[in-house]
């Protein structure tokens, strides 16, 4: 490190900073940047935001607190595994010791260990100044090293590329460093360990599509160049030109394939934030307390509580997360092209503990119909199959109209999306806790809410369908049907479906939001701190005991003997509606005659 400030002060690797030359001048708009404290430290002009190459070194001195890197692996080399045919200067080989003397590297990846904000990290950059970041075998052995020595180590990886992918030079070795680095990625996953990736521009080719996409964290530099083809490639597959703004950082934090997009000068606070939220990862012993399966308000009718739970004044998941965490890390899509706004994830702290959420987002007024569509479901999956690697608890929100019915939301995938949804859930190795907060509907509110404890606001309802659904089938109106449904938080609490029930401030959670948050936030500490105190098989083996036995049945002598009854009841019901009948029909005939029905 003792060179790393002096490389910054001096600009040593940016030749247009030398003597005798123009003054520097913005790329992208411009504007000079002599005198600029944010160029000089961050290479980043102050006039447009552009964001210059910083070298593997810079990039260490941006990140990791001061004087903690120190770099591992620097003698690993594997200079023209291949031979590759060539003459003199223009050798494969000769290239490489060039570039190593240019640069000051002896590889495109530089790897070591450090502390971040004060967490220990094992870091390592890719390079685009070497042979443009591409990944040969000395490369890939670094990495891989790096996430074995942070699995033996026990602490996260923090991996900033900036990458062209294989270098073709070493043929199929080079190619089989995806595999390489990928096994290496998933034995350190299998440790509960967090991985987070940082793209600069460019970052293309085999590196984004194995490595740098295994990352429970992607997070980019704005305008960076982004995604698997080079521009050049896709500019020739592309008959009328790209759309502006397209390939970049920011129109893939759109599609979901990025989590955040973070200027270079606030990259060091979000990693470090991120990994002090991340660090949390035990909850506290709360004291049980509480009133465990007590309805804390008079019931209201039914069509009464559907209305309220619609309220267009009640508090979303969104607005409920940020209220009870005291930080929150958003996870944007479920990278495969889509990032469903309906659906909210992310890791938050919740009384000091991390956790993981997952919210439906009812919107309000005219700002969308909120039901879900595949993505939704996938993007819940995510962030349900991060929280059981990491071993963090699952807090669900569960606010929903309904899945998306559409044709494009069916040739999408629905089907599957809430199935593997629901399974994900199910399958979450440690606690998890579900909240209905407003209208839990059908299908899509299910496949979030099959936690090992279940929550429901007061007003809160959870239904097989939409009451004025069910009344254009059955008989009676919308509040008639309501009652029948059995969908309110007694109802729900009655049939056991629903553990406990969370106080709504007065009139409801729409009055006051501020308390609602923290009477819910209240209720989710006690069942966390609660089923923290279950050994983890136990927890599991209640988790399936719950679901496999929902809802009552009868076998064999019993369930013969209540057929029948059922059937004798529904003959003897048959018959005097038919005795009824008649005695109206003869009345309507005989209308003097004053019979008696």
């Amino acid at each position: 490190m003792k060179g790393i400030r002096s490389i910054l002060r001096r600009g040593e690797e940016h030749p247009e900073a030398g003597e005798g030359r123009q003054p520097e001048r913005c790329l992208a708009c411009g504007a000079l940047l002599e005198g600029s404290r944010l160029y000089e430290r961050y290479r980043v002009c102050h006039a447009c935001g552009f964001h210059f190459h910083l070298t593997a070194l810079e990039r260490i001195a941006t990140l990791a607190d001061l004087g903690t890197f120190h770099e591992d692996d620097r003698g690993i080399s594997a200079i023209d595994p291949l031979s590759f045919p060539g003459s003199g200067r223009h050798s494969y080989r000769s290239r490489v010791i060039q570039e190593q003397r240019r640069t000051r590297l002896t590889e495109a990846a530089v790897t070591g260990r450090a502390t971040i904000g004060g967490h220990d990290v094992v870091i390592g950059v890719v390079d685009f100044a070497f042979l443009g970041g591409s990944i040969g075998v000395a490369a890939g052995e670094r990495l891989a090293r790096a996430f074995e020595r942070a699995r033996a180590r026990r602490v996260p990886v923090v991996l900033v590329c900036s990458t062209s992918g294989t270098r073709m030079q070493e043929g199929l070795l080079a190619l089989m460093q995806g595999p390489r680095i990928a096994v290496a990625v998933e034995r350190f996953a299998r440790e509960g360990l967090p991985y987070v990736c940082i793209l600069t521009d460019p970052t293309t080719g085999s590196a984004y599509t194995g490595f740098i996409n295994l990352a429970d964290i992607l997070i980019a530099e704005p305008n960076a160049l982004v995604g698997y083809a080079a521009l050049r490639a896709l500019e020739e597959t592309t008959k009328n030109g790209l759309p502006e703004g397209a390939h970049t950082s920011e129109a893939h934090l759109r599609h979901g394939l990025l989590d955040a997009v973070v200027a270079r000068p606030q990259l060091r606070e979000t990693v470090a934030g991120l990994l002090d939220l991340l660090s949390r990862g035990r909850l506290a012993e709360g004291s049980p307390g509480g009133q465990g399966g007590h309805l804390h308000h008079t019931p209201r009718p039914a069509w009464q509580q559907v209305q309220l739970s619609r309220h267009e004044d009640r508090p979303t998941a969104r607005e409920f997360i940020e209220r009870m965490t005291t930080a929150f890390f958003e996870l944007r899509g479920d990278r495969s092209g889509t990032d469903d706004p309906a659906v909210v994830a992310g890791i938050g702290a919740i009384d000091g503990e991390a956790a993981v959420f997952v919210g439906q987002v009812r919107p309000h007024g005219s700002e969308g119909n909120g039901l879900i569509g595949p993505a939704g479901f996938r993007k819940a999956e995510r962030a349900f199959r991060l929280a059981s690697r990491l071993r963090l608890p699952v807090v669900t929100l569960v606010d929903t109209a309904g899945a998306d019915p559409s044709l494009a939301a069916e040739e999408a995938g629905l089907g599957h999306a809430v199935a593997r949804c629901m399974a994900a859930m199910l399958a979450v190795q440690s606690p998890t806790v579900a909240v209905i907060t407003g209208e839990g509907n059908s299908e899509a509110a299910m496949a979030m809410a099959t936690a090992d404890r279940v929550l429901m606001l007061d007003n809160a309802v959870y239904e097989v369908v939409r009451p004025e659904d069910a009344a254009a089938v059955l008989d009676g109106g919308p509040a008639e049907v309501a009652e029948r449904l059995r969908l309110t938080s007694h109802d729900c609490l009655r049939l056991g479906i629903v553990d406990h029930t969370v106080p709504e401030p007065g009139e409801g959670a729409h009055t006051n939001h501020a308390e609602a948050a923290a009477l819910l936030r209240r209720a989710i500490t006690r069942e966390l701190a609660r089923l923290r105190r279950m050994r983890q098989k136990r927890r599991l083996e209640a988790r399936y005991a719950r679901y496999r036995e929902t809802g009552s049945t009868h076998s064999r002598i019993r369930g013969r003997l209540e057929r029948r009854w059922a059937h004798l009841q529904d003959r003897i019901g048959g018959a005097v509606d038919r005795l009824r009948g008649r005695a109206f029909r003869r009345r309507a005939d005989f209308p003097d005659e004053g019979i008696p029905v």
